[in-house]
């Protein structure tokens, strides 16, 4: 079986801090072969988005995996978007929403969530250096509403 996953310098990262419970920065750098300029660039959006964090011994910062926001991610388990509309749909006809009333709420409920999320797709996909970028947020959304 041929394994089709990519896996980035990030990854990288993240495997490496996997094995420490703290490391400082510079060192990481050195143990990925990367500048340290690049590798700070990763930490803050990694440190923005909750995955990692940073502490500082007087100048030396040490980078190390969240553990709290790791944890709270394996707790969580994964549901499908027809879970979501199906519960959604379920409360809705529970308060005695007509059936046209609640699909007009679902429409209207997942475009606010699909653009709630809009400004974390296109930074993921700038950091990801992907082309398009605009392109593929249409294709995702008509996906979305595709789904629906």
């Amino acid at each position: 079986m041929v394994d089709n996953t990519i896996k980035t310098g990030v990854d990288d990262l993240l495997n490496l801090l996997k094995g420490y419970d703290k490391i400082p920065l510079q060192d990481a750098a050195a143990k990925l072969k990367i500048p340290l300029k690049i590798l700070q660039t990763w930490v803050d959006f990694l440190v923005e988005e909750k995955v990692i964090s940073v502490e500082y011994k007087f100048t030396q910062p040490y980078i190390y995996i969240n553990r709290v926001e790791e944890e709270k991610k394996q707790e969580k388990h994964l549901v499908s978007l027809e879970e979501i509309k199906n519960d959604f749909f379920e409360r809705a006809k529970k308060k005695n929403f007509s059936q046209e009333q609640i699909e007009l709420l679902w429409k209207r409920t997942l475009n606010i969530e699909v653009n709630r999320h809009k400004d974390y797709f296109f930074r993921y996909a700038e950091v990801k250096k992907l082309n398009n970028i605009e392109l593929l947020w249409k294709e995702f959304c008509e996906k979305i509403k595709g789904e629906i």
